[in-house]
């Protein structure tokens, strides 16, 4: 049943906000199961189901992600994307499907005590969805005393449980960067101001975007750049550059952004050029509970699972962050064994890992709860 609802939902992949057909259908599964309560568009496309306990105890909420990435699947199997364009690269298909897992089995196994809220967050790749799920007024009936959500790591061991003393993911952030001199005729390049000299500058400082100095880990990726427009005859007097800048905490991601706003600035300057900065896809560090995170790896490891300590967090980021920020909670890696990368058009959640995941909140429930 979860293997077969995981694949209709791996056809109709949807980008960050526009999860309408994806919300239908885990509306239409979640229906048929015995809660207390359904709280839909929820900060956008989002949906809680409420599971109470016989007895007052405190509240869990359990977090999947309903969004795709913007990528064309080429996976070639037979329940691939239906969506040009759109694929579920990052397994969160797979997600969703442990939470329904999760709650089917809570529809058959009634808590005892405490209340269990089952998220399923919009906009999670454009780290916008938690903080719109945070600002929603009705939020605040499903205030948590505790958080959990788990992400999948591929050529991680199958069904391998990694679990972060302090830091599952890194802080990140998009720095979008616009340039804008003069153009001239091609063949009077020296009538215009050039932003060429700026970007090639910027890509060769040394160190700028990279930890190749003694502070903490630290990394800049450049993800697009363009002068001026394809064609032959003018000397373009528009730039552009954007990057993806992560680190292990926000402030001293802050910091770096503020050194490489600067170089740009200065040699801007320069050149008679003027600049603009963006700063988009804002997401924090996801923190976790020493004391939780404890707690989870002991109960983990009595029900017999395979389970690791995360030295290092993942370099890339999740805006669970805003939950863990606010929340006592934990975040955790689930080993999918060898298949392609996150975020490559090969991707395909495997099916195994649904028990892992079912059975991970499952555990969660007996040990909180």
């Amino acid at each position: 049943m979860l293997r077969t609802l995981r694949r209709a939902l791996h056809q109709i992949p949807e980008v960050s906000g526009k999860e309408e057909k994806t919300s239908r259908l885990l509306a239409e599964f979640l229906s048929q199961c015995d809660h207390h309560g359904m709280v839909t568009d929820l900060g956008g496309h989002g949906i809680a189901v409420i599971f109470e306990g016989a007895a007052s105890g405190e509240t869990l909420l359990f977090r999947a992600e309903l969004d795709a990435v913007p990528l064309q699947e080429n996976s070639g199997k037979p329940w691939a994307s239906r969506h040009d364009g759109v694929s579920h690269a990052c397994g969160h298909d797979g997600h969703m499907a442990i939470l329904c897992g999760v709650a089917a089995w809570l529809s058959e196994t009634p808590l005892s005590r405490g209340r269990v809220v089952i998220l399923f967050q919009p906009a999670e790749e454009s780290g916008e969805g938690a903080r719109k799920v945070l600002e929603d007024s009705r939020f605040e009936g499903l205030l948590p005393d505790y958080v959990f959500s788990l992400h999948n790591i591929p050529e991680e061991k199958m069904g391998r449980f990694r679990v972060p003393e302090s830091l599952f993911a890194c802080a990140s952030l998009g720095l979008d960067i616009r340039l804008a001199g003069r153009p001239s005729h091609a063949a009077r390049p020296q009538e215009g101001i050039s932003p060429a000299p700026v970007l090639l500058s910027t890509l060769h400082e040394t160190g700028l975007l990279h930890s190749d100095r003694e502070d903490p880990y630290f990394m800049g990726t450049l993800t697009h750049m363009q002068l001026g427009e394809a064609g032959f005859g003018v000397a373009p007097g528009e730039g552009r550059m954007q990057f993806t800048l992560r680190a292990h905490g926000e402030n001293y991601l802050d910091y770096r952004v503020e050194e490489v706003k600067s170089f740009v600035s200065e040699a801007a300057c320069r050149q008679g050029i003027s600049c603009d900065f963006q700063m988009v896809d804002v997401f924090p560090a996801t923190r976790v509970d020493s004391t939780v995170s404890r707690l989870a790896f002991s109960a983990l490891e009595q029900a017999g699972f395979e389970v690791a300590l995360m030295k290092e967090p993942m370099a890339w980021s999740e805006d669970f962050g805003l939950f863990t920020g606010r929340f006592p909670g934990l975040m955790v890696g689930l080993g999918g064994g060898l298949c392609c990368g996150l975020h490559t058009c090969n991707y395909d959640f495997p099916d195994e890992l649904i028990e892992y995941g079912v059975s991970f909140f499952q555990t969660m429930v007996r040990c909180f709860l």
